[in-house]
């Protein structure tokens, strides 16, 4: 399709007419009473699909291209509408479903619990979101559709965007079905007039005029909420948040700040005084750094004795080149002594020089360089504290992680962490949640093998979703071959549907690869962006399971000899 400006009718036609409205004679879809219906509107919206992604601006005049971007947000307010709508209608019938069947005794209440979460995890698949974000947009959906009718006819419309309606939809969630309609009633004046901030408010208030009791119930649920999370940051850095009641968090901020200041008031002793003088960190700095050692008991200037498993390469922590002896099959982790890691001034050199490349990963929360390891190492070894360090076998380039060393036994379950680390997070696609649950991928009732081959890791959500009716799993790739791939594992839907779940590269996405990609793995990899397939059932054609057994026999020999050398080495 040659670029073109897409014509604006086209899309609206194709969205107007899935709600119910009048549709134009373009295309060959199936109407009924200028609906779309059948298996003619997933055909009319890949058109629409297709249209978009051939559609160019060269050569519009700057009027003609804010026209665009009006229609397109215009496009994009109605396609959330449609998409509402569906959602709505797929997890209502699953839903009806499900009750029927337990009405009839047919599944239990654990089981029908188990089916309604695995229907909300197939339309996390299918929205390529994590499931936490599927519930709100399930909610979301169901809202639009039964309760807010004036503000679903503004998203259809494309005079509305769907933040402004999760919005609506949000302020006005703890009220009834009829005050909510009512409240979306003197909300409509007001719909695309005013600031995302304002319709927050308006909502808030139409909410509280309707029931004020009904707030009150909100806020008291709010308070059973609070909790404490972390999540990465950029840099090497993370966020700790803590979510809790107003005063008790605004009187916490508080006391910090006055401790902050009072870090300027003399005390009479001259070696504490001098010290913070000297003290150059800004109050931001200092409050953080107060607040983190006061929640982990340490003592100021105290190096923090947690363990984080580092995955890098032998040569991002040996820089003078004393390595392991590793050759091009693999990189390894190996052990160092206090005395050994200390005694070397590369460290201090690198720490902080520009251009430093070294690959370091923190499992199942990013990269960092390599520079900061070795300072937080250094930090360790300064502190007295003993560093391990675990050797890691991986496959030629460094990008799939294939076995590692089970002699040094600081803790149990080397297995679980060697799937771990080679996981980071949940296996199925878009999820990313931390791992919970190491599961068998082909059911050890059934003679699955307890190896890393027939191994997943799942967040709980998913390690429950797949035990659900219609969902199989089987592994396509043992990631034990080297230059074979990583692992992965091919997750089918009840509906057909078939995702690849790939174990991540070792370092982690986003890096060049260190060799090309041999022949045999570039014809058996699938275009970037092809997670998702559809068989019918039973096909002849299906890729079978893969034999792990006789992969990790091959392999293991090979491996215990390259570890015997490396150790010698080292």
């Amino acid at each position: 399709m040659s670029p073109t400006l897409l014509n604006s009718s086209n899309m609206c036609s194709i969205m107007v007419g899935a709600k119910g409205g009048a549709m134009t004679d373009q295309g060959t879809g199936t109407t009924v009473g200028g609906s779309v219906v059948g298996d003619a509107l997933p055909d009319r919206l890949s058109s629409a699909l297709e249209a978009l992604s051939g559609a160019g601006a060269e050569g519009v005049s700057e009027a003609e291209l804010l026209r665009v971007v009006t229609l397109m947000e215009a496009t994009k307010g109605a396609a959330a509408a449609l998409q509402a709508r569906a959602t709505a209608m797929f997890v209502e019938d699953r839903d009806e479903q499900i009750a029927r069947d337990r009405a009839d005794g047919v599944v239990s209440a654990r089981e029908a619990s188990c089916r309604r979460r695995a229907a909300r995890a197939e339309l996390a698949l299918a929205r390529r979101c994590a499931p936490s974000q599927a519930d709100r947009h399930v909610g979301l959906a169901k809202a639009l559709v039964h309760d807010l009718p004036y503000t679903m006819a503004a998203l259809t419309t494309g005079e509305l965007s769907e933040w402004r309606a999760t919005i609506v939809a949000r302020e006005t969630a703890c009220l009834s079905h009829e005050d909510r309609v009512e409240a979306d009633r003197r909300l409509a004046g007001c719909l695309t007039s005013v600031s995302d901030k304002e319709l927050a408010a308006a909502a808030h208030r139409a909410s509280a005029d309707l029931d004020a009791e009904a707030l009150v119930r909100r806020r008291r649920k709010a308070v059973a909420s609070r909790n404490v999370s972390v999540r990465p940051a950029a840099d090497g850095m993370a966020w700790l948040s803590i979510l809790g009641p107003l005063t008790d968090v605004v009187g916490a901020f508080a006391a910090l700040k006055k401790a902050e200041q009072a870090r300027y008031v003399a005390t009479g002793d001259p070696a504490v005084d001098e010290a913070r003088a000297a003290d150059e960190r800004g109050r931001g700095a200092w409050m953080a750094d107060t607040a983190l050692e006061l929640l982990s008991g340490r003592c100021e200037g105290q190096v923090q004795p947690v363990e984080v498993a580092l995955v890098m390469r032998e040569e991002a922590i040996v820089r003078t080149g004393e390595g392991t002896g590793a050759d091009a099959a693999g990189s390894v982790f190996f052990r160092t002594s206090v005395a050994s890691a200390s005694a070397d001034s590369t460290y201090a050199r690198d720490v902080g020089g520009a251009g430093d490349r070294d690959e370091v990963e923190v499992p199942g929360w990013g990269a960092m360089p390599g520079a900061m390891a070795r300072e937080h190492l250094l930090r360790l070894c300064d502190a007295g504290t003993a560093t391990w360090l675990r050797r890691l076998w991986t496959a030629p380039g460094g990008n799939d992680l294939v076995a590692m060393d089970s002699r040094r036994r600081l803790f149990s379950g080397v297995l679980r962490q060697l799937i771990e680390l080679r996981d980071a997070t949940c296996r199925v696609p878009f999820c990313g949640a931390p791992i919970r649950d190491i599961d068998h991928v082909s059911p050890h009732a059934r003679g699955g093998e307890t190896s890393a081959a027939n191994a997943m890791s799942d967040c709980q959500g998913h390690n429950l979703v797949k035990e659900a009716p219609g969902w199989r799993a089987e592994v396509t790739s043992t990631g034990l071959d080297p230059g074979g791939g990583p692992h992965e594992v091919t997750l089918t839907t009840p509906t057909g549907n078939e995702y690849t779940c790939t174990a991540p590269p070792l370092l982690g996405h986003g890096r060049p690869r260190s060799r090309p990609p041999l022949a045999g793995e570039t014809a058996r990899r699938r275009p970037v962006g092809d997670a998702t397939r559809r068989r019918p059932v039973g096909d002849a054609t299906r890729r079978r399971p893969v034999n792990a057994v006789d992969t990790i026999d091959a392999t293991r020999s090979a491996i215990e000899v390259h570890f015997e050398g490396l150790l010698g080495a080292a």
